[in-house]
């Protein structure tokens, strides 16, 4: 088990938010001997020192072990967890300011204990938008949407749910502005 430091708890939102590097800056500067290898901008946890807890109205409703962490597929800024959550059920969660209130690593027992909170609508199904859901936004309106939800109305509509502009999807099934 990697020897953790004095402190407690750290307030890592901040490097959440930003990228998979600053996370493990947060992390490998609060608890001494994680150990991890580093794939091309994924950091694979090399031992079941961290733990994930996902809380919300102040009740522990997830936790697992941190397997993976790395970045965004829409190549926006943040991190992206993969924690086991049970012997055969993997997870991966997306932290946005929209869904979490707090992220704190309790540095004594090794856990990164996330607050969430459900604030957006999906602008097409009228769903809650979940850290466990990929969302897309349209790059006019900023409106935000289930990412298979927003590409499908795309598809079929060719504009954005809210503001009506037209839209495409790049190559990568990122929401853009169409040609006209």
């Amino acid at each position: 088990m990697a020897k953790k430091k004095t402190v407690s708890d750290v307030n890592v939102r901040a490097a959440v938010l930003k990228s998979p590097k600053e996370v493990i800056s947060a992390i490998t500067s609060n608890i001494q001997g994680i150990k991890f290898t580093k794939v091309l901008s994924t950091y694979v946890m090399e031992s079941k020192d961290l733990e994930i807890e996902l809380i919300r109205d102040g009740k522990s409703f997830m936790d697992g072990d941190l397997i993976w962490l790395g970045n965004r597929k829409d190549n926006k800024e943040g991190t992206v967890f993969c924690f086991q959550a049970n012997k055969r059920d993997m997870k991966t969660i997306m932290p946005t300011n929209d869904n979490c209130q707090s992220i704190i690593l309790d540095v004594n027992k090794g856990i990164i204990k996330l607050s969430v909170v459900s604030r957006l609508r999906c602008a097409v199904c009228g769903k809650s938008i979940e850290i466990f859901d990929e969302e897309s936004q349209c790059p006019i309106c900023e409106a935000k949407a289930h990412s298979e939800h927003l590409k499908e109305w795309i598809k079929m509509k060719g504009s954005c749910p809210v503001c009506k502009k037209g839209l495409a999807l790049d190559r990568q099934g990122i929401p853009i502005i169409a040609e006209e």
